[in-house]
């Protein structure tokens, strides 16, 4: 009965693993590609929204282009983020909570990338600067991370039995800092575990990718 299953089996999860590798290495590289472009091409670093009022307007006033270029690479990163949730959720056991918070997740990244181009685009200057900079710190931070984080944990829970144990660990610690960075927009001290909860995810998920190209093979 398995000689007869496995090769119809291979040949529908092929495609899927495909879909996974492909998608969750190209969040990745986009999503990167959008803060090494910033930091290389940037007169400075990207203003936090606890900075004052002068450092963030001298930023944006020097860096168009460059807020410009970040917010295209962001907003075409949510694209195979989309499809890397919707892959991902073809194969956990908690389908609709990985797929709601994955959705959830991009809309947070797309709204602050598309918040982030309106900077540049309609030259915004004093307190209307001020607010789309905090609100895209809210849409790519408080609003995006968690929500990663939840497909992450939910996903690496799923896939406990078949995955390394590393991998579950890992899925698991990046879903903790994830949740908890929902307060680092009212605690500065804090801030370190949105780039925490951020940078593990996106490890777990370039992880899952690997190993899904790996077990195609």
């Amino acid at each position: 009965m398995s000689a007869v299953t496995s090769p119809a089996r291979a040949t529908v999860a092929a495609p899927a693993s495909n879909r996974l590798a492909l998608t969750g290495v190209g969040f990745a590289v986009l999503f990167l590609a959008s803060l090494v472009f910033s930091g290389l091409a940037g007169s400075a670093t990207y203003p936090s929204p606890f900075d004052a009022d002068k450092v963030a307007e001298a930023y944006f006033a020097d860096n168009g282009g460059v807020v410009l270029g970040m917010g295209i690479l962001q907003l075409l990163s949510v694209v195979p983020l989309v499809a890397f949730v919707l892959a991902l959720a073809k194969r956990a056991a908690r389908a609709g909570l990985v797929r709601a918070a994955g959705l959830c997740a991009a809309a947070g990244l797309a709204a602050c990338a598309l918040i982030g181009l309106a900077i540049p685009v309609f030259d915004a200057s004093g307190d209307t600067l001020h607010t789309l900079h905090d609100l895209t710190f809210m849409a790519g931070g408080p609003a995006h991370v968690p929500f990663l984080g939840i497909v992450v944990g939910a996903s690496a829970l799923a896939f406990r039995t078949s995955a390394p144990r590393w991998t579950t660990v890992l899925g698991l610690t990046s879903a903790a800092l994830a949740l908890l960075s929902v307060v680092t927009f009212v605690s500065e001290p804090l801030m370190p575990l949105l780039p925490l909860g951020r940078f593990t995810a996106i490890l777990w998920i370039v992880v899952t990718a690997v190993r899904a190209a790996r077990l195609r093979k």
